[in-house]
């Protein structure tokens, strides 16, 4: 929000600069992210009146005028489309020197002499385009300065306010501020009540009370809308970032931004019987003044007549009923909707408005009563006419807030410094007008706009916020810092992320929250929903890592990035009998050319099932295990059904339980069409879990033996579909320590060998620690584990 400094200084009494001012504010919570200075004092910029217009003879589309600045008569030569005689201008003369840079000086255009230049608001500085001349008022004093009367010498306060802040949405909201911050003069601009002139009204129907506790019309006729804005008006709406467009326009925007109350002005002329606040009903449409047409969900609250909606409660009018050249009579809309009511209301609809977006952060039920009487004054003074009553619709006791105490002890004790009685009462009593002392503390009737304040802990933030967070003590924490113990049973997630980053990952982190079209082509588990998403694509929760790394890998592929390798540590988030579950995982996703690009590569092939395997197999071995990884054969919904693998591993052992088989997690190609429907080239991914990633085997000792090792081959054919994890396993599981090795040196098909089948051939190391073994002892060993084969899995020795 932007605030003028000079709108600000009639509505608060102190003695601090601009810049000051935003330091009080930014020290408070209500961060003001930019100070900017208006053009400030311009030399020989005078106020001039234009005496007469011709025609430029060589030039249609220039001008030549006589200008009337008061000690003179000068001949200006000008282009813009809006001059004409008896018009009030700024005229910048010889000499001046503009904020844009530019220089006055005499010149000839097309052959006429020019003595000065007849200025625009963007040539002014105060707006970055205009259409014409800015068009200065009946009260402008010609040859008085411009700078004076516009009031160049101003500031811009740009403040950031956080969403419980809605009461500062305003000039008078960041006035009341102050007041508390700085224990100033807060010059409360108490509004004359209009007296009505007229008995014109029209008929209010509010339907549900509970989203809208207070709706107050009043309808003033015989107004002239065609009037020009005037110019002190425009200007402020103009530094506050809101566009002039017409009298009575301008007039609402000008009270929201005055007071914080959004209001609404109607044509009566297109209003049908009388004025109706309900909930829409289905396949309702509405056209709004931005030209777009909104076709309403059930219970949208809404201002309808007996028609039909005129406006989306809250945020914005119908272009129906929109005030147009024509119009004779409005009516006037000041209404208080409750945040439950405003709530995504706008987003629904792609609108984000003024008004929705301080009717979400709340305003003050007690508003509407004055924002009504203040833009009836404004109007009447501006455009004319005749005021009708008031029709108010009031809920009983609007505005009441429950009283909140606040015990000094605690106080004390929460802020960690002893506080002074009477300047606690004092912070106190600038923040609400009724507080009552009670034994230990003070009782207090927070006012109706403080929509923050509801309990013990507010208080004692609003009194630590004025106190000054600088003045607060710092104190050390008394309990002791312990270091954690490193643990040789796991290894520690940095290591993972420099062995995940020694082959050339990336980190990334990606949102929590997920598109659900996305979740579904990637997971056929059911996600968690978010109640209130942030997005539409944000709507679930992740069940896997892998969405945001297809996501990220998109983003990547489509700015031209060929070789992508990223990785993830996080959380995913799963539905169970119990409630929801938190499995923390690690997840990577590779594709393009397996390695950088250089010159000692001729084939720059890319990367395959098992480049990734490969990677994940270093990374596990970081964690010393004995066990051999098991790679199974696995039907997942986002993955190729002849690339993709499960991975186990078997008897694991986790403190003094002993597992029988652990699921790491999975790896494999992503399915094809999915790949299509992204866009995106071959992709390679994988996910484990991060806990049993991480377990690592306990380190024993064990003597070295003296004696030498044999070796001895066992070739056998089996089943294609059988893993070799699992022979590796069971022969591991047969012969005990005294194999302390086992390789698969060739995998053969084809002639031989029958289809379905594959040979695979082991090279088995063995050592026992007490003495040489002999060749019989071997031999022995292999038909053991060859007898075990063959029973477990139907093996035969291949000849």
């Amino acid at each position: 929000m932007i605030i003028s400094e000079q709108w600000l200084r009639e509505h608060v009494q102190l003695g601090l600069s601009v810049e000051e001012i935003a330091d009080v504010l930014t020290n408070a919570g209500l961060e003001v992210d930019a100070v900017t200075h208006l053009v400030g004092e311009i030399d020989k910029l005078v106020i001039g009146e234009i005496k007469s217009v011709v025609k430029h003879p060589d030039a249609d589309r220039l001008n030549l005028t006589q200008v009337d600045i008061g000690t003179e008569v000068l001949d200006i030569v000008c282009g813009a489309s809006n001059v004409r005689e008896s018009l009030k201008v700024a005229v910048a003369t010889v000499g001046a020197k503009l904020p844009n840079g530019l220089k006055i000086k005499k010149a000839k255009v097309r052959g006429v002499e020019s003595n000065g230049m007849l200025c625009s608001a963007q040539e002014l500085g105060l707006e970055e385009t205009s259409d014409g001349l800015i068009e200065l008022g009946a009260d402008a004093v010609v040859g008085s300065q411009v700078d004076a009367y516009l009031g160049l010498e101003d500031a811009l306060i740009d403040i950031d306010l956080t969403p419980n802040r809605g009461d500062c949405l305003s000039v008078d909201g960041i006035a009341r501020e102050l007041k508390v911050l700085a224990d100033c003069e807060y010059l409360y601009d108490e509004i004359q009540v209009v007296s009505e002139s007229s008995e014109e009204i029209i008929e209010v129907d509010v339907k549900d009370s509970e989203a809208c506790p207070s709706y107050l019309s009043r309808v003033v006729t015989g107004l002239d809308v065609n009037v020009v804005t005037p110019i002190w008006m425009q200007e402020r709406l103009r530094r506050s970032g809101v566009r002039p467009i017409s009298a009575v326009v301008d007039i609402t925007n000008y009270v929201m931004l005055e007071i914080g109350q959004p209001m609404h002005a109607f044509d009566r002329q297109t209003l049908n019987e009388k004025i109706i606040v309900r909930q829409s009903i289905a396949d309702e449409e509405i056209n709004l003044l931005d030209g777009s047409t909104a076709n309403l969900a059930p219970n949208t609250l809404v201002i309808a007549d007996t028609k039909g909606p005129i406006a989306i409660a809250g945020v914005m009018g119908g272009a129906d009923s929109a005030i147009s050249d024509k119009t004779k009579e409005i009516v006037f809309e000041a209404a208080h909707f409750t945040r439950k009511s405003a709530a995504g209301v706008a987003r629904r609809y792609g609108l984000h408005t003024e008004s929705s977006h301080r009717f979400e952060r709340g305003v003050d039920p007690m508003l509407p009563a004055r924002a009504i009487q203040r833009a009836t004054q404004l109007c009447l003074q501006i455009c004319g006419g005749q005021a009708g009553p008031v029709v108010s619709n009031n809920k009983d006791r609007l505005g009441e807030k429950n009283s909140v105490e606040i015990r000094l002890p605690r106080l004390e004790r929460l802020l960690g410094m002893s506080l002074d009685h009477q300047e606690v009462a004092g912070i106190l009593g600038r923040i609400s007008d009724h507080i009552e002392e009670i034994d230990d503390g003070w009782r207090v009737s927070p006012p109706s706009y403080r929509f923050d304040i509801e309990r013990e802990a507010d208080l004692v933030e609003e009194v630590a916020r004025v106190k000054g967070y600088d003045n607060i003590p710092t104190a050390m924490p008394r309990i002791a810092p312990r270091s954690q113990t490193a643990s040789e049973s796991s290894i520690s997630i940095r290591q993972l992320r420099q062995s995940m980053v020694a082959r050339d990952y990336r980190e990334v982190i990606t949102y929590s929250f997920i598109n659900k079209e996305i979740q579904l082509l990637c997971d056929s588990e059911s996600a968690v929903e978010v109640a209130n998403p942030l997005a539409e694509n944000l709507s679930v929760m992740r069940t896997s890592l892998l969405p945001g790394l297809l996501t990220a890998l998109q983003f990547n592929a489509n700015r031209q990035r060929e070789r992508i390798r990223l990785f993830e540590i996080g959380a995913s988030y799963h539905k169970t009998d119990d409630g929801y579950l938190e499995r923390q995982k690690i997840a990577g996703i590779v594709s393009g050319p397996a390695y950088a690009p250089q010159w000692g590569i001729a084939d720059m092939r890319n990367v395959d099932f098992y480049d990734l395997k490969a990677d994940i197999e270093a990374v596990l071995a970081l964690t010393g295990q004995e066990n051999p990884i098991i790679f199974n054969e696995l039907e997942h919904i986002a993955l190729h059904p002849g690339q993709s693998s499960s991975l186990s591993r078997k008897a694991l052992v986790k403190g003094d339980e002993r597992l029988e088989s652990d699921r790491l997690g999975w790896m494999g190609r992503l399915h094809p069409s999915l790949e299509k429907q992204l866009n995106i080239p071959s992709v390679y991914a994988f996910e484990l879990d991060l806990d049993l990633s991480t377990m690592a085997q306990l380190p024993s000792f064990e003597a070295v033996s003296k004696f030498p090792s044999v070796s001895r081959d066992l070739s056998v054919i089996v089943n294609e579909r059988l893993d070799v994890g699992h022979i590796s396993e069971t022969i591991q599981q047969v012969l005990g320590n005294v194999l302390t090795n086992i390789d698969v040196f060739d995998v053969y098909r084809g002639v031989g060998i029958e289809a379905e089948y594959k040979s695979l051939s082991f090279r088995l190391s063995f050592r026992d620690t007490n003495k040489t073994m002999t060749d019989e002892e071997a031999e022995r060993l292999v038909a053991a584990a060859l007898d075990e084969l063959g029973n477990k899995y139907g093996a035969k020795l291949r000849a």
